[in-house]
C-alpha cells in the first residue's frame, strides 16, 4: 500500500489478487478520514508491485481532476 496528499485529498493505491497469479490495483481517495471515491483498475497484473503502482498512478490522477474541477488548479502541474 502507497499514500500520496494530493492537493485536499489522501490517495492510497493498493491491489489484491484477482485471480490466482493475477493481481488488480485499485485506489482508495479520502478528505478528512471520509472516503470521496474507490476504485478498481481494470489491467490485470503479474506482480503485485506493479498492480499497486498502478492503483496510486491511477488515483493520483484522479485526485488531480478532483482538484481541477473543485478549485480550478492542477496540484500536480509544474
Amino acid at each position: 500500500m502507497t499514500h500520496r496528499k494530493i492537493g485536499y485529498f489522501d490517495v492510497e493505491g493498493t491491489c489484491y489478487m484477482a485471480k490466482p497469479g493475477r493481481w488488480r490495483g485499485k485506489y482508495v481517495i479520502r478528505e478528512d478520514g471520509d472516503e470521496v471515491l474507490e476504485k478498481s483498475c481494470i489491467a490485470l497484473h503479474e506482480s503485485e508491485a506493479d498492480a499497486c503502482a498502478e492503483g496510486l498512478g491511477k488515483g493520483v490522477e484522479a485526485a488531480r481532476r478532483m482538484m481541477v474541477d473543485r478549485e480550478g488548479f492542477d496540484p500536480g502541474a509544474g
